[in-house]
């Protein structure tokens, strides 16, 4: 068992199981009561699991090829049983174990500082307290990859030390007649990256990172004078040979593209000085980069070079070699000295967190990205490295004119007059539906929220809407106040452009709104809505309250019916009969039991319905029921993704 992160609701972590099979599952425990958990323990446990899923969405998080990478079998949570139990104790040795430790040691010290959460990342690599402003922080300003360990703080750890071991070596005619410098520097760094990377849980970018630095040890140790892109082609060849699925990883495309990056440009300018040089290579990463963060996060910061540029000082030669130093001190019984340099560490972290939150704040720092075809990545990797060629070559020229097309060139073919293209996201649970018109974009509920601090409005509706070049809506409709229709709303309102806010619980929302109630329509470049719930005064609360919106144009018609039940369906057949009849239908309260009437189906007599309920749910939607009502009337589309375009 490796414990992963305590939150107050629930604990995460990963369990390798033994009986009656044996799997990697990432598993999460419920409960105020729910037992310590250790490293290196062995429990028995009563477990419900499901199959990897993640969300299926354009410009999102694929979560389910992450699982992939990282080879678990199975996700799920432990259910509640008298039959779990710790079957025994780990008392040996473990780097697990002593990363628990650790954590729980500095747990109390860490939380009194403002960037504790950050401290603890860089000491043991685990963000699960980094606060999730801080977080959002560095997320604006591309430099998450400083605020955990990496491959980067592994090189400057150890290059740190076989620079510091070299020169105290030297400085003994005795160690020197007996094993060079540089070798014996070379075993330290070596030793010291095998150390770090283990603290820091030998995740698959620590061992990266550890292979990298192994190969230049030990090219120094063995005497084997390779040219620098040799051992660059061996380190590369060793990790894939180690983890062949690293290909699956963002950060494996990353850390050898920026290596190679920082290779070429050191040979560049060797003349300048060395501050010229060291500001050189950074903007040359930050340009050189652009276009894969560009296709693997479809965002970036335009200001990212000059945030990178402060904070990776900060993080390389104050935050990370103090909080390193604070933790060893700690863990000596040196508690007063301890205390000394990770409120320095803090510090220098609250300072930079001031100057990024400036940047952040500006308007201009954003820049958003939508996913085309690995034509486009090519194309975009051609125009930057042609940017960065040596003078001599003279191609430099071409930057230009290919940087251009691609500014100018349409993004994407917009939708006609009398066009509507309706996208039922996947959000698990719950629902969100993007409605854009040829000028106009609505959003139908926003997904769930959780207490852990993940919402489906940051992770899954913000990039999407992104991906396809809305950077505002112009209505937001919360059908009614359950979390996994509300839960995103505030995530959105603080980090998304919108206009006028509908909805059957304003008193739920921070913002201005006004009700949804039967009869409201408007009209968007010949799309016509009308909304056919709740009636004003209306008897009906809670699902039945849901705002019911028809979306039409001349030859097609869509329905979002959100949670009503069987009482409001009964009350839209007596009253609203005639404007039922639809093309597409969304299930009512994802094809619960408690929904879907035959009087209902036979009145809408969609040619589709669309069904949004989470992967293997625990509310078991959709019900047998309602597919069987469903099947007896109409084609079935059962899943949580779907696009319609109405033309």
């Amino acid at each position: 068992m490796t414990c992963l992160s305590h939150l107050s609701k629930k604990t995460k972590f990963n369990f390798q199981a033994q009986y009656p099979f044996q799997a990697k599952l990432k598993l999460s425990w419920y409960g105020k009561h729910r037992p310590e958990l250790i490293p290196g323990d062995k429990w028995e446990l009563l477990l419900k699991l499901k199959n990897n899923n993640g969300y299926q969405n354009l410009g999102g998080f694929d979560y389910e090829k992450w699982l992939f990478y990282k080879q678990f079998n199975a996700t799920g949570y432990v259910k509640q049983s008298p039959n779990n139990r710790k079957v025994a104790s780990n008392q040996g040795f473990s780097f697990d174990r002593l990363r628990y430790q650790l954590r729980q040691s500095l747990h109390a010290l860490l939380t009194t500082y403002e960037l504790g959460g950050v401290i603890n990342a860089l000491i043991i690599g685990d963000r699960s307290l980094i606060q999730p402003e801080h977080w959002q922080l560095f997320t604006d300003t591309n430099t998450t990859h400083l605020s955990v360990i990496s491959g980067l703080h592994i090189g400057l750890v150890s290059g740190f030390v076989f620079l510091f071991v070299q020169f105290l070596w030297r400085r003994s005619t005795w160690f020197c007649l007996r094993l060079p410098a540089q070798i014996a520097a070379a075993y330290a760094g070596l030793i010291i990256a095998l150390g770090y990377a283990l603290i820091a849980g030998f995740s698959i970018p620590t061992q990266r990172a550890f292979i990298m630095a192994g190969v230049v040890f030990l090219s120094i140790i063995f005497r084997r004078h390779h040219n620098i892109w040799q051992l660059y082609g061996i380190a590369l060849i060793l990790v894939l040979i180690h983890n062949p699925l690293g290909v699956f990883s963002v950060g494996f495309w990353l850390s050898f593209y920026v290596v190679a990056i920082i290779i070429y440009g050191s040979k560049q300018h060797q003349n300048r000085s060395w501050l010229f040089r060291i500001i050189y290579i950074q903007l040359l990463i930050s340009l050189a980069t652009l276009p894969l963060i560009a296709w693997f996060f479809s965002a970036g910061s335009t200001l990212s070079p000059i945030a990178n540029l402060i904070a990776i000082p900060i993080f390389s030669f104050v935050a990370t070699p103090l909080s390193l130093l604070g933790a060893l001190l700690f863990v000596s019984g040196f508690d007063a000295l301890s205390q000394i340099a990770l409120l320095i560490a803090d510090q220098s972290l609250l300072y930079l967190s001031y100057f990024l939150s400036y940047l952040q704040a500006l308007n201009f720092n954003q820049w958003h990205f939508a996913q085309s075809s690995l034509i486009g990545l090519i194309i975009l990797l051609a125009i930057f490295l042609l940017a960065i060629l040596p003078k001599g070559l003279k191609l430099r020229w071409l930057f230009v004119p290919m940087f251009l097309s691609v500014l100018i060139s349409p993004k994407q073919t917009p939708l006609n007059q009398h066009e509507v293209l309706i996208t039922t996201l996947d959000v698990g649970q719950g629902l969100a539906v993007v409605v854009q018109t040829k000028n106009h974009a609505l959003l139908f509920d926003t997904g769930a929220a959780y207490a852990s601090g993940f919402n489906l409005a940051q992770s899954v509706i913000i990039p999407y809407l992104h991906a396809q070049h809305i950077y505002q809506l112009d209505k937001i409709i919360i059908s009614h106040g359950d979390n996994d229709h509300i839960g995103g709303l505030n995530h959105l309102l603080n980090h998304f452009k919108f206009g006028e806010i509908i909805s059957s619980v304003p008193e739920k929302i921070k913002s201005s709104s006004k009700t949804c109630q039967s009869g409201q329509t408007w009209q968007w470049d010949g799309i016509t809505f009308t909304m056919l719930n709740p009636d004003k005064p209306s008897a009906f609360i809670g699902n039945n309250a849901s705002c019911v919106l028809k979306i039409s144009n001349q030859s097609f018609s869509m329905l979002l019916t959100a949670d009503i039940e069987k009482q409001a369906e009964k009350h839209l057949v007596k009253n609203n009969q005639a404007q039922l009849d639809v093309d597409i239908m969304l299930a009512s309260h994802h094809g619960s039991k408690t929904s879907s009437t035959q009087a209902f189906l036979e009145a809408t007599s969609p040619e589709t319905i669309i069904i949004s309920s989470g992967y293997k749910n625990r509310f078991n939607h959709p019900h047998k029921r309602s597919l069987n009502a469903i099947n007896l009337t109409t084609l079935t589309l059962s899943t949580p993704v779907a696009q319609d375009r109405l033309m």
